[in-house]
């Protein structure tokens, strides 16, 4: 069967398009870069208008750049920046604000307030003094196995009604649409679709895991009409077709996933216990934990990995006559199987490295850190805490700032570049440890994808800290790849040996740190995370 998967990957800092073959392989990509305005101190937000502008122009451009046409593709898949939203008109599609972005921390206060409030109401409760059940953060997580963060997206949404007394009163009237990225996208290719992939609906702070349907409780506690929220299906749901004239002919949509989930997928990590981190803009570590939701103990996510269709089986794998003999059906029709992952989220990963490019010019493109922080053999006292936006899991501060220590009269450049890259693979041990802590699978080996997953630097340290080998596939771009073959197994084009063949290693990067060097790095990071979240 030949035909082509156009994969949409609408990431923090750029919109791309990425064709893939019959056989998974990437042909060709176009790339344009998008925008991120910060009005205001702890304010993220980008021109939604700009985002869909350059995600269908890459879209187009790709197809012309292969020298296919439209009607050469199978289906279009679509994996995006998670819990940053958009809010828009129904009639119009015309943004009503600004994008407010994953990284935006404006409702800090907000959600510290609610946590407090919810607190204070449960000891003051005559009836069930102390009761965990009105808790807001306790209920966050049983329902959604989340955290009241303002990473999230419900606070950003009902920051843009109490803001906007106009807004909240068409919301009201059912005038507006609001949605995660994907949501957004997909509504504007089909012209009026409202829906939501389950994946990106489980990151909003508003989506129960467990019933598989937006909670009316949390909506009520955030004061979001429900009405305005998009409907929610499986990550291979049909999500309509491209309206008339967009293409050539109407190409279906028939694979969503949030970025992290794609990678996951992409990776191969289809079996409880195996783990993926990918290094982008910040960095997330996935571990499959399989078709049970359990609640993290030590301040991980639990979130949905993915809702997909198993293919139809014959019942209890009888021969044909058996089955024409026992009057069962033929095949047991297929389920709608949700898969579950613990996430532990790091805000800033490879935005260290552009800090020091944009902020510091001490490089002059992201690439040449490696080169950089080689100058030097170690880092010695030096550690960059990048608490740039505070600290995500395991500490989920939001009131750290971001610190470097340990500089003496001889620190150059090349300590602080060492440090700097030190300090995401620092971050993701903190998370490895939590994961195991709350995982009965034992980690053996992690899946490494993204732009920081090139640098062989960060990636032997990586291993050297984690005491399991740190496996860098051919691919490192495995976030659409993901996407891309969930929608080619949906429609066909592809099936599980292609998928596993389209996972090649490039290199395994094993431990080689001795015990005495671990410790001592370890113990200078953890000096350094303790003297941070000590009171002033």
């Amino acid at each position: 069967m030949a035909g082509y998967i156009l994969a949409l990957d609408q990431g923090t800092t750029s919109s791309r398009a990425i064709l893939y073959d019959d056989h998974a392989r990437p042909i060709k990509m176009v790339q344009q870069p998008t925008t991120l305005q910060t009005p205001r101190a702890g304010f993220v937000e980008q021109d939604a208008q700009q985002i869909w502008q350059t995600q269908i122009s890459c879209a187009h451009d790709v197809i012309n750049r292969a020298g296919l046409l439209a009607t050469d593709v199978t289906s279009i898949a679509i994996t995006n920046q998670r819990e940053s939203i958009v809010m828009w008109d129904k009639q119009t599609g015309k943004p009503l604000a600004p994008a407010i972005i994953w990284q935006d921390r404006r409702t800090a206060n907000y959600c510290k307030t609610l946590a407090a409030e919810s607190a204070s109401n449960s000891m003051n409760d005559p009836v069930h003094p102390g009761v965990d059940s009105v808790n807001m953060a306790h209920e966050v997580q049983r329902i959604t196995g989340l955290r009241l963060d303002p990473y999230f997206s419900a606070s950003k949404i009902a920051w843009l009604l109490e803001n906007n007394p106009k807004l909240s009163v068409r919301a009201s009237r059912g005038e507006i649409a609001v949605g995660t990225i994907d949501s957004w996208l997909i509504y504007k290719l089909t012209g009026g679709e409202h829906v939501i992939d389950v994946t990106n609906a489980s990151r909003t702070l508003l989506f129960d895991i467990h019933k598989l349907a937006w909670s009316e409780t949390l909506c009520d506690r955030f004061a979001i009409p429900m009405h305005i929220l998009p409907k929610v299906l499986p990550s291979d749901g049909d999500f309509g077709k491209t309206k008339k004239g967009l293409f050539a002919k109407q190409i279906p949509i028939q694979a969503v996933l949030g970025d992290q989930q794609a990678a996951l997928f992409g990776q191969g990590c289809l079996d409880a216990g195996m783990a993926k981190n990918t290094y982008g803009t910040g960095c997330f570590m996935l571990m499959n934990i399989g078709q049970q939701p359990k609640l993290s103990e030590h301040k991980l996510l639990t979130t949905i990995a993915w809702q997909r269709k198993t293919s139809p089986i014959r019942p209890d794998n009888l021969s044909f006559d058996q089955i024409v003999q026992s009057g069962k059906r033929m095949l047991q029709p297929p389920k709608k199987e949700v898969t579950y992952a613990l996430e532990g989220s790091v805000f800033m990963a490879g935005a260290i490295v552009q800090w020091l490019r944009d902020n510091l010019g001490m490089i002059q493109q992201s690439s040449d850190v490696e080169d950089l922080a080689r100058q030097v053999d170690s880092s010695e006292d030096v550690v960059l805490l990048p608490a740039f936006t505070g600290l995500g899991a395991p500490y989920w501060r939001s009131d750290i700032s971001a610190s470097i220590t340990g500089m003496s009269r001889g620190t150059t450049k090349a300590h602080i570049a060492r440090a700097a890259l030190e300090a995401v693979a620092y971050q993701t041990y903190d998370v490895l440890i939590a994961m195991q802590k709350d995982s009965p699978h034992p980690l053996t080996e992690l899946r490494v994808d993204g732009g920081a997953a090139n640098n062989d630097l960060l990636m032997q340290f990586q291993a050297d800290l984690l005491g399991v080998p740190v496996l860098r596939p051919r691919d490192t771009e495995i976030t659409a790849k993901g996407a891309a073959l969930l929608a080619g197994l949906k429609t066909g084009l592809y099936d599980e040996s292609t998928m596993k063949a389209s996972w090649q290693v490039d290199r395994v990067f094993e431990p080689s740190m001795s015990t005495d060097a671990r410790e001592q790095h370890l113990t200078k990071w953890q000096r350094a995370i303790k003297r941070s979240l000590m009171p002033l």
